[in-house]
């Protein structure tokens, strides 16, 4: 089969079929190990095709394009030579292992399935329609409610509460803690971590027009519920979240975390004590360096024993319902101070 036509402009009027020109140039030995052909010679052809010299100057463009491919082509044979070989023996290497030692190699080069964010499972697949009713960052949670809470009355003093399980679980028992505080909300979400709060802080803080913000967050993060999240990655999300209140008019409340004893879901984490009690001491000293702006309240020390577990609580995590009763005024008095500041 022959290629398109060139036609040459110049008399006498020639027309040369490229396949046959290709037949003459392309036709060469193409293995790696005859790299010394060559091609015909801008001359050889002239004379062979009874070629003008203007049709000759237009052949050699041509002429060095099919060089060029030649090269590559010669090229890329002696790569697929070279990596053959590797091959060859890279598959000799992983013959001579025993089982034990291919397990290893394999669990070691074997990369994790992930999406975007959620981690999949060997043999599981989640399409990507599915995505369409995730919600990572708990934004549906209360948005239905924050629709229909509107705007602050003249005068109210609306307080938000924005954490975890902890206080969601706090919220629910607002009316006997706090009675006639109607303008305490109640925005806890179980599981999440400072992460994903700073995410919703928009919709479910600052919406919501409060003067004051009590924030209690931090031990998700280091039980790893969205991840492994280092101590600076939780005081970056709490200092983003203090920014944003700051910018808005809303004075931060700042609790310490509460004391743990450990994480029933995620056991395999044992420096809980330990890095709530270094967070915390970072929490008391970042709250100090913005006077008028936050105000910490030390929620850990009332509720923790003397090796830094939780004293009063059912699981060694959330306060039982005296540990609410303990901590509960002291969070009201801060955030009386709060919205009596300037």
């Amino acid at each position: 089969m022959t290629g398109p036509s060139i036609v040459f402009p110049h008399p006498p009027m020639k027309t040369i079929a490229l396949g046959a020109l290709a037949a003459l140039v392309v036709a060469l030995p193409l293995r790696a190990q005859q790299t010394s052909a060559s091609l015909p010679t801008l001359e050889s052809l002239k004379t062979a095709l009874t070629l003008t010299d203007a049709q000759t100057a237009a052949i050699a463009p041509l002429l060095a394009d099919i060089a060029k491919a030649q090269q590559d082509i010669l090229q890329r044979q002696a790569d697929f030579a070279g990596w053959r070989g590797g091959l060859a023996e890279r598959t000799a290497v992983l013959a001579s292992l025993n089982a034990a030692q291919k397990k290893q190699l394999a669990e070691f080069i074997t990369p994790p399935q992930f999406t975007s964010r959620v981690p999949i499972l060997p043999g599981q697949h989640v399409d990507w329609p599915s995505r369409l009713d995730w919600d990572l960052a708990d934004l549906l949670v209360y948005r239905e409610k924050n629709a229909q809470l509107g705007q602050p009355a003249p005068g109210e003093n609306r307080v938000v509460f924005l954490g975890d399980s902890i206080t969601e679980n706090w919220q629910g028992s607002f009316r006997t803690l706090y009675p006639g505080k109607n303008n305490y909300l109640g925005r806890g979400r179980t599981s999440e971590t400072t992460q994903q709060m700073l995410l919703r802080f928009r919709p479910d803080v600052i919406d919501l027009k409060p003067r004051a913000v009590v924030i209690l967050a931090g031990t998700n993060d280091i039980a790893g519920n969205m991840g492994r999240s280092t101590d600076k990655m939780i005081q970056d999300n709490l200092i983003s979240m203090i920014d944003l209140a700051s910018l808005n008019k809303i004075k931060v409340v700042l609790c310490a975390i509460l004391p743990t004893t450990s994480y029933s879901w995620q056991p395999s984490v044992k420096d809980g004590t330990v890095r709530v009690i270094a967070l915390n001491k970072w929490i008391k000293e970042y709250s100090a360096t913005r006077p008028g702006e936050v105000f910490f309240v030390d929620t850990h020390t009332p509720l923790a024993r003397p090796d830094g577990t939780m004293g009063y609580s059912n699981d060694g995590t959330h306060p039982s319902a005296q540990g609410y009763a303990i901590i509960s005024p002291l969070v009201e008095q801060a955030i009386n101070e709060a919205i009596a500041a300037k």
